[in-house]
This record gives C-alpha cells, sequence and structure tokens, in this order.
C-alpha cells in the first residue's frame, strides 16, 4: 500500500487496518474495534435486495485484522441525481429527447444486479413525463439477457411500489418476442427484443462495476445482450473477444460491437451509477452510450481500486452487494480467494437468500468436464492466436475445483457446493465458522485481510496502465453458428 499501513491499537488490544481507494493513493481510516473488548469486531453488510441488513464478523483481540474496501464515498441526494440527469455527457437532456415521441422504454438490470432501481426510475419517469409522454406509455423492462424473465415480486423490488403502478412493467425473455435485426458488425445474429425496437425512445440503465468479460458492466451492455436472444448472446460469448480480467479494458472486439449494435438500434442514452458499500447512488453518469460510460468507468476506477494483503493468513471475500445467489455471488466476487497462495483460510460470505441461482449459459452446477467440453466445442481456427488464453481459462476452472472454503450462506446447502467446490464447508452462521477459524489458526498472531464488497473491488495494479477510450471500428470478422 502506498506510504505503507496504519495501525490503529496497542499493547495488547486489537490491532486493525483499513485500505481504502482514494483519489491520491489510498487512505487509511480505522475500522471499528474497541481494545476493551476480547473480539475486534466488523460490520459488514449482507442480504441484497432481502434486507440490506448489517452483518458483525468478530476475532481474537490477538488477530491483525486489515479491511480493504471501497472509497466510503456519501449517496447523491435526490436533487443531486437531478443535477446530473440534467447536465448529460454528449447528448441533449432526456425531457428534450423526449418531445414530440409516443413511447419510451427504460431498459434496467435485475435483481442480480445491485442498481437500486427504486431511487433512480422515478427521476426518469419524471423527466420523460415533462417531455411529453404520457406515464401509462412508458415501460420499465428488467433487462436480464439469458436469466429467467424475473417475476411479479422481483420487478417490483427493482422498480418500487410507487412506480409499478404508473408505469408499464416488464421483463425481457430472451426466447419470447423478438425482431431479427440481421447481423451484428462482428456477424452475431441479431434477435432483440421486440418491445425494445417499437419503442420511439429508448434509455438504458445499470450501474459500473469489475466485469469478468466486458471489462467493466454499464454502457451498450444493456442493449447486448441484456434484451437480447438466447443465441445472440451465446454467440457473444463464444466467439467475441473481451476483457482478459475483471476491471480490464473496455477497448475490445466485444465492446466495440456492443456499441455498435446500441447505436443501430438506437439507443438514445445511458443512465450509469457507481454505489458504495450501502448500494447507494455516489455517482450518476448520463448520456452518450460512449462518453457518459467512460465517464463513469473512470470513477470507478478511481473508487474501487485497492491494494493486496499478500501477507494475510485468513482471507475473507465479502460478496455483497451481489450476494443474493452463489451463481452470481462466485462469478463476481472470488477473486481475493482466487489470488491467496499457500495455507491460507479462504473464506466466502454470501447469504444467497435465493440459493444457488441460474443462468442458462453458465449454471454454477454443472459439473466440470461439461465446462471444459464447452469451451473446446467452440474452438475456431481464428481461436489459435490466443492459446494461452484459452487454456488460462480451463486451468482457472480445475484450480477453482480445489479451494478449501469456508463459505457462510444460510441460504445454501452443504451439499450445493460440491459439484463446483468438493472440498468446501458451508456454515450457517459466523459463530461457527470464528470457532473452526480458531481450530485451525489458535489464539494467533493471525493476519486477517477482509475484501469488503470484493465485487466491486479491483487490485491496484489491474486498474494502472488501463486506457478507457474505446474507438468505434467497423468489425469484419463473420463468425457463424456451424
Amino acid at each position: 500500500m502506498s506510504g505503507g499501513r496504519i495501525s490503529l491499537g496497542a499493547g495488547d488490544g486489537p490491532v486493525v487496518e483499513a485500505a481504502y481507494a482514494s483519489p491520491s493513493g489510498f487512505a487509511k481510516r480505522r475500522v471499528c474495534g474497541d481494545r476493551a473488548q476480547a473480539m475486534t469486531r466488523m460490520q459488514l453488510r449482507t442480504k441484497a435486495w432481502f434486507g440490506d441488513e448489517d452483518l458483525t464478523i468478530d476475532f481474537p483481540a490477538s488477530w491483525k485484522l486489515i479491511e480493504i474496501g471501497p472509497r466510503d464515498e456519501p449517496a447523491l441526494t435526490v436533487e443531486a441525481m437531478r443535477e446530473c440527469l440534467s447536465r448529460p455527457i454528449g447528448t441533449r437532456r432526456l425531457s428534450e429527447i423526449a418531445r414530440g415521441k409516443r413511447n419510451a422504454v427504460i431498459m434496467v438490470d435485475d435483481l442480480t444486479r445491485p442498481t437500486p432501481g427504486a431511487d433512480l426510475l422515478p427521476l426518469l419517469v419524471e423527466e420523460l413525463t415533462s417531455g411529453g409522454i404520457p406515464a401509462h406509455d412508458i415501460t420499465v423492462m428488467l433487462a436480464g439477457g439469458t436469466h429467467p424473465p424475473a417475476l411479479a415480486d422481483e420487478r417490483a423490488k427493482k422498480v418500487g411500489s410507487r412506480l409499478s403502478s404508473a408505469v408499464k412493467v416488464l421483463a425481457h425473455d430472451s426466447r419470447g418476442d423478438l425482431v431479427n435485426c440481421g447481423r451484428s458488425p462482428a456477424g452475431l445474429p441479431l434477435h432483440i427484443n421486440r418491445r425494445v425496437m417499437e419503442s420511439e425512445v429508448k434509455i438504458g440503465v445499470g450501474c459500473i462495476y469489475p466485469h469478468p468479460v466486458a471489462g467493466f458492466s454499464g454502457g451498450a451492455k444493456i442493449i447486448l445482450p441484456a434484451v437480447c436472444g438466447v443465441e445472440t448472446t451465446r454467440m457473444m460469448h463464444d466467439y467475441l473477444r473481451g476483457s482478459r480480467e475483471r476491471g480490464g479494458s473496455i477497448q475490445t472486439e466485444l465492446r466495440q460491437d456492443m456499441v455498435a449494435v446500441a447505436r443501430r438500434v438506437g439507443l438514445d442514452g445511458i443512465v450509469n451509477v457507481t454505489l458504495n458499500r450501502h448500494r447507494a447512488i455516489c455517482g450518476l453518469f448520463a448520456g452518450d452510450v460512449v462518453q457518459a460510460h467512460e465517464a463513469g468507468v473512470r470513477a470507478a476506477q478511481r473508487l474501487y481500486a485497492v491494494p493486496m494483503c499478500p501477507e494475510a493468513e485468513v482471507v475473507v471475500a465479502d460478496m455483497y452487494p451481489f450476494d443474493t445467489s452463489w451463481q452470481f455471488a462466485q462469478d463476481r466476487g472470488m477473486w481475493p480467494v482466487e489470488q491467496a497462495t499457500g495455507e491460507v483460510s479462504r473464506v466466502v460470505i454470501a447469504a444467497c437468500p435465493l440459493g444457488m441461482g441460474t443462468h442458462e449459459l453458465f449454471p454454477v452446477d454443472s459439473p466440470l468436464w461439461s465446462r471444459i467440453a464447452r469451451r473446446l466445442s467452440h474452438f475456431r481456427l481464428a481461436d489459435l492466436d490466443r492459446p494461452l488464453e484459452k487454456l488460462r481459462t480451463v486451468a482457472q476452472l480445475i484450480r477453482r475445483k480445489q479451494h478449501h472454503l469456508m463459505v457462510l450462506s444460510p441460504g445454501l446447502h452443504g451439499q450445493d457446493l460440491t459439484s463446483m467446490f468438493p472440498h468446501a464447508q458451508r456454515f450457517g452462521d459466523w459463530p461457527t465458522l470464528r470457532a473452526a477459524l480458531l481450530a485451525r489458526h489458535g489464539e494467533g498472531p493471525v493476519t486477517v485481510a477482509v475484501y469488503r464488497c470484493a465485487p466491486f473491488l479491483i487490485p491496484t495494479a489491474a486498474v494502472l496502465g488501463q486506457e478507457v477510450g474505446v474507438s468505434e471500428p467497423t468489425l469484419t470478422r463473420q463468425p457463424t453458428s456451424a
């Protein structure tokens, strides 16, 4: 960490350190720890969308606790969000775009993503209605790509009860009513949601965080793949080259095709947000699908960049706010335990109120051999220019199988984890897991690194040297389904 760490505590009291992203290196701030107590305590959040509750974890006072997390930015007020919407980046104001138009669709991600739609969507409806579009002609569509279409209660959680009664609220179905829109510049067959295609104003809403394939979420991803058919999405994942790492470059073949498709469909603008550790909006970037997204990515890099803690003997990955299901928790936030080496205790905290979860293209409970077979079945001659990349993906799947995880998850059962992590132990409460750690490490001294909101975080080395700008050249490679 730049400038070294600051230890808080003296004598035999708790030793607590904190590392947070800041605009100029890393600010060190004290985490909750009371020298008079026998335990050092830290308060996390848990159960995104299902209570967003506090969770206290504690360790023996002799253990050295290091918290690594995003900068603790304050939530934007409603007036601050309105101000951001009034000054879009690279486009006209939404109320101006709406003038003379009869209807609109607002595409927003589903409950697998933490975007607090109920806080944001009413402001967009306010803009559209002030531009002349009646509320009953506005559709809010939960755009989940190939995820199962959101159920009524899930739609209500995302949109909020007040708005649900004022506008139409639908969920995208990747096998539902789609329009054949030809092929993308990269050759993908484009099948896109009919309601989206027939709407005169199209707005995309989402949050920006590190993504393992797209580099960062947000931007044109709200069209491709979020409102596309299953075959479009399958071929996108199989044939287009994305970022090599989460939080990596957005200047990729994949992102270029996403942007080209969004422009062809007629996406009028995006409203992307960054979130703080409480799942509250702390940054809002509205406007052009490229310019506003790039501004949001730069903000996310500053907000979420953190140092690693290689000396930790216990590594804790807190999956909030992607802890609704194991499907997305393990896909977004496992990196701290995967990068840990040696005989480190690897702890994962994911409430998983929806259990294992599912994804049509990448089911989390599929056996290892089937996932490797899928990778190999879509191998093409064009892939020979990146054999190490393909081998690295297969090696990661095999390496994951060997992890001895300690998983705190009231929503899972022990057998749920065995297909992917046969050596994992599931715990239903923190005291039981803490007892297992004590049995392994003793009273100390032991160094513990807690990665708060791990799915948001980006190791500093991954941020340095990343280029944000994305060009929009014409792509010529034409994949086929053969």
